[in-house]
Parts: structure tokens; C-alpha cells; sequence
């Protein structure tokens, strides 16, 4: 549904900067954040994720250079344990900050 209506409200300006700092720790702009935030739905803060998706990433361009490896047939053998252990650590961490909404 097209946004056409405005509310306009005045705030001091700590307040102003903390929720435009707590609209960016979600990754929200300032007014997704306040409609949220006004009509009582749940706004999750993305930046404790943040440790999380680069730790994912990182994993993924491990795993990805060790299949260029195996095509190569430069290795033979990969041993996935490790990978496995960060795969679950990091999804417990990750199911932890939604269970408590970040």
C-alpha cells in the first residue's frame, strides 16, 4: 500500500539519535523503524548478525576453495569435521539471538 500520509512529532535530539542509532543496528531507515516500533511488531537488531554472516562467509570461501582444489585434483581427501563444528556453532548462536530477539 502506497505511504501518502504523514506524522510529524518533535523529539529532542538525544532521542532523535537514538533511535536513528537503533533504526541502523536493525538495518532499517528511521521511519521503517519508528512504523514498526509505533504498531508494536517486533523490530530485530541485525548488528549483533553481523559477527555471524562473516563468520559464514568466511566459512563458504573455505569450503569453496577447497572444491576448486578437489576438481583440480590437487586434494583427495577433505576432512569436513571442523567445517561441521563452526556450521552448528553458528547456527546455535544464530537460533539463540532469535529465540530472544536479538
Amino acid at each position: 500500500m502506497p505511504k501518502s500520509e504523514y506524522i510529524h512529532l518533535r523529539v529532542a535530539p538525544w532521542e532523535k539519535e537514538q533511535i536513528e542509532r537503533r533504526a541502523r543496528r536493525a538495518g532499517k531507515t528511521t521511519s521503517e523503524f519508528v512504523r514498526k516500533a509505533a504498531l508494536n511488531q517486533t523490530v530485530i537488531e541485525t548488528a549483533p548478525l553481523r559477527e555471524l554472516t562473516t563468520e559464514l562467509r568466511r566459512q563458504g570461501n573455505n569450503l569453496n576453495q577447497l572444491v576448486v582444489l578437489a576438481r583440480q585434483g590437487r586434494i583427495s581427501f577433505v576432512d569436513l569435521k571442523p567445517f561441521l563444528e563452526v556450521y552448528k556453532q553458528t547456527w546455535q548462536a544464530l537460533n539463540s539471538l532469535l529465540s530472544r530477539g536479538a
